[in-house]
């Protein structure tokens, strides 16, 4: 994934925890072209807690300012963090890179991508909105 597939939004928080995932999402995408079994299950494990904080922060400022689609968003936000704990659950048991590769190639990188043009950039600019209206 390049820093120039990310869109960029309204709230440069954001784009710093988006460009933070990006970065471990690529040494992932290493650690599975060198079939590195225990990189890549420490990687997963930061990923999948890199992308809790980064929830759970975007869904703070949402629900204090009263977002009005916080729970479709939430619910996205879970939705994904349960696949990413059912991916490591899967390479915990069979370690196989390829399904690693396959899940990044086939999923993560066009649902980040998408997640980030559609709802993410939705909520920044009902948050920039609503943070400039304050000042």
């Amino acid at each position: 994934m390049t820093q120039e597939q990310l869109p960029m939004v309204a709230i440069p928080s954001m784009n710093n925890t988006h460009l933070e995932e990006m970065l471990i999402v690529n040494r992932l995408e290493n650690a599975v072209k060198e079939s590195n079994v225990e990189s890549i299950t420490k990687i997963l494990k930061e990923l999948h807690e890199h992308t809790a904080v980064h929830f759970s922060e975007e869904e703070k400022m949402m629900e204090e300012a009263l977002y009005p689609t916080f729970q479709t968003h939430k619910a996205e936000h879970d939705r994904h963090l349960h696949e990413l704990q059912s991916l490591r659950n899967y390479f915990d048991k069979n370690q196989e890179p390829k399904a690693i590769h396959a899940y990044i190639e086939g999923n993560l990188i066009n649902w980040t991508i998408h997640h980030i043009q559609t709802m993410d950039t939705m909520a920044a600019e009902y948050l920039h909105e609503r943070l400039t209206t304050e000042s």
